[in-house]
């Protein structure tokens, strides 16, 4: 496929939902093109001040980046990829950073685990995974992984929904132009920052149907990527691949809360259950072209009071390596972490 550099962008102004208080907004603060090396950067942790890590979908690693956002506008001015930190596994998709001690959680799409590592690479142990996200489709297990800014949480999910006979579980089909995908969002929990990880619950999602044409073997509408807000609610970043007049790229995020929501984790198979799914509220919608976005953390807290969204890109085969950066306003300060410039 061709490059393309031109994205085509609609903005949702605010949005209010029945759990939340504050609405929440999103605005475009501008594309950033990183070197095309490191490719294949899947999921993206923001550890401070200038410093992010991000990790590789086909080589086990870890990549600290420097990213420098203007706090004035939001947008991204630069961004340094240092070396690379050997960490293992095979399909590494989502990071979440743990300022707590200084190490990384990631999710690994190959065995749908979640381990821990120091940023120097050190092994550290692994998280109690629920068995039936073993149920996962090949390549459409865990893409995602944020933790909460008070560090007593941290959320993952499947892209798209769970099956396999064997262990019991059906949560039903693949996205589809008519409809989309039930997905778990997974809560892990923690009664201070040096006590062990349980989870603490699953809500079902609904993805959205694949919009476009179908492309046979690659069309795909699910979870891309979590990132927790201070509050406890969460922004649910989805990845479309379809067709129109090119095959492009398409994102969405969508602010989602539990409250009124189904507990299922006791619910082996969501298909033909009965079970209230998380409401969501779209904030953003975005044509990307061939800039596949998988991963989204915040940012730097900004001059106006917003807080910095940083969009990271896979690189992979023909896709384009960028950031895009976002200022997301309405966001509350007062419930948990957060309230720091840093």
């Amino acid at each position: 496929m061709k490059r393309a550099a031109c994205l085509t962008g609609v903005f949702f102004g605010t949005a209010c939902l029945a759990f939340g208080q504050s609405p929440l907004a999103i605005t475009e603060a501008g594309l950033f093109w990183r070197a095309p090396e490191p490719a294949g950067l899947s999921g993206i942790s923001y550890a401070g001040g200038d410093r992010y890590y991000a990790v590789n979908d086909s080589g086990g690693t870890l990549h600290p980046m420097t990213i420098k956002i203007d706090l004035a506008t939001g947008a991204i001015t630069g961004c340094v990829s240092h070396a690379a930190v050997a960490l293992g596994g095979v399909d590494l998709e989502g990071v979440a950073y743990d300022p707590a001690n200084g190490s990384v959680y990631t999710s690994d799409e190959a065995d749908a685990s979640i381990r821990q590592h120091a940023v120097t690479g050190e092994y550290l142990g692994a998280l109690p995974v629920p068995a039936n996200l073993k149920a996962f489709r090949n390549n459409f297990s865990l893409e995602s992984l944020s933790m909460r800014g008070n560090g007593l949480e941290l959320w993952t999910c499947n892209e798209e929904a769970l099956n396999n006979a064997t262990l019991g579980v059906d949560d039903g089909s693949l996205s589809s132009t008519t409809q989309g995908s039930l997905v778990r969002l997974t809560r892990f929990t923690r009664s201070n920052v040096r006590a062990p990880w349980a989870c603490s619950g699953q809500w079902a999602y609904r993805t959205d149907p694949i919009r476009g044409n179908i492309v046979p073997g690659f069309s795909r509408s699910g979870v891309a990527d979590l990132c927790a807000l201070p509050d406890g609610t969460l922004l649910v970043l989805e990845r479309e691949f379809s067709s129109n007049f090119i095959y492009a790229f398409k994102s969405r995020i969508y602010h989602v809360g539990i409250d009124g929501s189904t507990h299922v984790a006791d619910i082996n198979s969501l298909a033909g259950a009965t079970f209230t799914p998380v409401e969501k509220m779209l904030l953003w919608d975005m044509n990307t072209a061939f800039a596949n976005f998988e991963g989204i953390c915040l940012g730097p807290r900004l001059d106006d009071g917003s807080r910095s969204l940083v969009l990271i890109s896979d690189g992979d085969d023909e896709a384009v390596e960028t950031l895009f950066a976002l200022k997301l306003g309405g966001i509350d300060y007062e419930n948990g972490a957060g309230t720091r410039r840093d």
